[in-house]
């Protein structure tokens, strides 16, 4: 096996011949002196390419999958990881560490025995979720790139199957689709379905907000209902379409989209916004709970542009330019050596 068919197989777009060809490598060659080279060249090759933070979160996957390993070898069971939901970065970087790791090798054949007679198609739904106060980007099997924003989800499978290109997202993400006119690529959220052949737009669709947005920047998508499947609107570039969930209702704007994608570049904009936005975008951002005391603040309205600056510096910039005060609780280290949220208070201040 070549290192180019493993990473066809972490990508997903491996044929069927070639999955069962790695399959059957793993399973007979995976642990011989080859098997072991091969997976350090890989190994050695992404550390190459990987910035700092990721060698680190690297580091601390496999340290836990060790630990997992160890426990295996004191009894006669396999033992899968758990999924860990406060420690969302761990989903990707755990399935291609579980690849990569030649101890980890053992768990993988394992797991594919259990699919012995079925094809990447049938495997569970990969997922890749953006920590908070973070962002990720990705490449799919199809060469499409998508951007995550902080505290994201996004759901696709192995390998796009059929006549239709699906993932499934709970957040906001950028998408730079892989033009395929016979396979439209379709974003699933709680509400719409954003519908493309090759083009690049946003969808911001988190689960806890009342509002699903859908930001065209070149192309063309349709977004449907997704509960009846009827047709809301074709969009033409330029145009962010808000749809309220509540009210079963959306409206269209057609300037000053770029604050609605710009965060895919770590710059944060606001054009006249409301300050709950605000709070809530910063909160993300920053990985923070902001709470807005009384109705004067809800009532301000922000429009600046942010760009690496620090939450301190942020919450300094915007009492300068609005009669705000506020007041910053640093996180607590927990027993688990992580940090709590920061909390931010902001409090009307008359001039």
């Amino acid at each position: 096996m070549t290192k180019e068919l493993f990473f066809k197989y972490l990508q997903g777009s491996c044929t069927e011949d070639e999955f069962e060809e790695v399959l059957a490598w793993m399973k007979e060659e995976g642990k011989s002196e080859a098997g072991r080279n091969l997976v350090r060249e890989i190994w050695d090759e992404l550390n190459e390419v990987a910035e700092p933070e990721e060698k680190a979160r690297y580091s601390r996957v496999l340290d836990k999958i060790h630990h997992q390993i160890n426990l295996e070898q004191k009894s006669s069971r396999v033992i899968e990881l758990p999924k860990r939901k406060k420690q969302p970065w761990l989903a990707l970087v755990t399935k291609v560490a579980a690849i990569l790791l030649l101890p980890v090798l053992s768990l993988l054949i394992y797991t594919s025995i259990r699919y012995t007679d079925q094809f990447a198609a049938n495997l569970p739904d990969m997922e890749v979720i953006a920590p908070a106060g973070s962002r990720v980007n990705l490449e799919l099997g199809d060469g499409t790139k998508v951007w995550l924003n902080h505290g994201s989800e996004l759901r696709y499978p192995h390998r796009f199957e059929a006549d239709t290109r699906r993932v499934f997202l709970n957040g906001e993400a950028y998408f730079e689709v892989a033009h395929n006119s016979e396979v439209p690529f379709v974003v699933g959220t709680k509400r719409l379905d954003v519908k493309a052949t090759g083009t690049a737009f946003n969808v911001n669709a988190y689960e806890a907000d009342e509002r699903v947005e859908a930001t065209l920047v070149e192309g063309q998508v349709i977004v449907y209902d997704r509960r009846n499947s009827n047709e809301i609107r074709t969009m033409s570039p330029n145009e962010c379409l808000k749809f309220n969930v509540q009210s079963n209702s959306y409206s269209v704007e057609s300037k000053d989209i770029e604050k609605y994608t710009s965060w895919k570049d770590g710059i944060l904009i606001f054009r006249n916004d409301p300050m709950p936005v605000v709070a809530q975008k910063l909160g993300r951002w920053f990985n923070a709970d902001v709470e807005l005391s009384n109705e004067l603040v809800k009532e301000l309205t922000v429009t600046a542009t942010f760009t690496n600056e620090t939450l301190p510096q942020v919450l300094d910039l915007l009492t300068e330019l609005l009669p705000m005060s506020f007041h910053l609780t640093p996180g607590e280290r927990e027993a688990d050596g992580s940090f709590s949220k920061q909390k931010v208070q902001f409090g009307f201040k008359k001039k």
